[in-house]
């Protein structure tokens, strides 16, 4: 049987292996923070879309990301009701920067906050969520909202569990709103919270938008009778509506949405930044266990080279110690990270998910990290004269 010796050399000093894997799991933790950073900008700024029971969207062409204000005319929907293959087209009403809210102190009552409000139509299923259909009927008295229990503390609203305790009234644009239940959504780096009110309640307050509120539509939520038949309905709809309405697949939104906030905004560069700063650090911290790591047994391995074994073995060597390292410092800063995860989520309200693929990416860059430490950590072994070392 062949001795294993990279994973002896490694593994015949439990205090520097201890170190070593925390050195390589420091850099995990590092890389898992900015993507989930990054990732929780991305899916927190497109939950409310994935919620929606829509397959395709209309929407005005000009409006670039879901937080601004552009829309199109409420006639265009009402149109699209009428194509073959739609099962239902329903409106859906955002504000995103006129609504202030807070709640209603009798003493001391907390700053106006703005916050995203989101008018339906409470007859309708037009959410996944079975928490928020239960609770549509209560949006048909006046003056009603359901509260996001995600959203900011500073609003002056507490919650426990799914429950919204103590103060109930609120104050939305400097009229009376009350809370009849809550939800979970989660906030984003452009909103603070969300409130879902009818479309009656919405005309109401945001009576900014014209004579009829309701006239102009934020997003078109259509639902297909049948989803297989996708690509035709949308050329029948592509063909139908006018310059100043598109129409996109649930998926394509979610997309373009992403790609704005990536590619079109600072915030997606700088975690970008930092996931290749965790990197390197990584390496650096790498490259400098394996480098010691060799250099404690720079005798040992330079008489198994005066004994014939070649490059190639040693270079096997060092990338199976790298590979080892890497499988040992993940684990524990995948772990750190679901328990960092976890903190950041409660304390931000932001969706902080760890999926697979998510994590298998980190893994990659892992090893590639460990890899690229190790091609660097072996020169000084390859370059190595067994004569100078006895």
């Amino acid at each position: 049987m062949k001795t294993p010796i990279a994973w002896r050399n490694l593994t015949h000093n439990k205090r520097k292996l201890a170190v070593a894997i925390a050195g390589v799991a420091f850099a995990v933790v590092l890389m898992f923070q900015q993507t989930g950073f990054e990732n929780a900008l991305f899916d927190s700024t497109v939950e409310v879309v994935k919620q929606t029971r829509c397959d395709l969207l209309l929407l005005n062409p000009a409006r670039f990301s879901l937080s601004s204000e552009l829309r199109f005319n409420r006639n265009h929907l009402q149109l699209a009701a009428g194509v073959e293959g739609i099962k239902s087209a329903h409106p859906l009403f955002i504000d995103n920067t006129v609504a202030l809210f807070h709640a209603e102190e009798p003493t001391n009552p907390p700053k106006p906050r703005p916050i995203r409000v989101l008018g339906v139509d409470p007859k309708k299923a037009l959410f996944h969520s079975v928490e928020i259909t239960a609770q549509m009927p209560k949006l048909e008295e006046p003056d009603t909202a359901l509260i996001d229990r995600l959203s900011k503390p500073e609003f002056g609203f507490s919650f426990q569990d799914r429950q919204l305790v103590g103060n109930t009234q609120g104050s939305l644009l400097g009229h009376p709103l009350e809370m009849v239940g809550t939800f979970k959504m989660g906030r984003d780096f452009a909103h603070e919270g969300n409130l879902i009110v009818s479309q009656k309640n919405f005309s109401k307050y945001f009576q900014y938008r014209g004579a009829d509120p309701l006239a102009v539509v934020d997003l078109g939520l259509i639902q297909l009778d049948d989803p297989g038949e996708i690509d035709l309905v949308l050329r029948r709809l592509g063909d139908l509506m006018p310059e100043g309405v598109t129409v996109v697949t649930k998926e394509d939104f979610i997309q373009r949405e992403v790609g704005f906030w990536s590619a079109s905004t600072p915030i997606g560069i700088i975690f970008k930044i930092g996931t290749v700063m965790g990197f390197l650090v990584g390496t650096i911290i790498c490259y400098q266990i394996l480098a010691t790591d060799i250099s404690d047994h720079l005798s040992e391995l330079a008489t198994l080279k005066a004994m014939g074994y070649g490059t190639a073995y040693f270079r096997r060597l060092v990338i199976t110690e790298s590979l080892i390292l890497s499988g040992l410092g993940f684990v524990p800063g995948l772990l750190l990270s679901l328990v960092v995860f976890e903190i950041n989520a409660q304390a931000t309200g932001l969706i902080m998910a760890m999926t697979v693929p998510r994590a298998m990416f980190i893994l990659l860059l892992t090893i590639l990290m460990c890899l690229i430490s190790g091609w660097f950590a072996m020169k000084k072994l390859i370059s190595a004269d067994p004569a100078s070392l006895f």
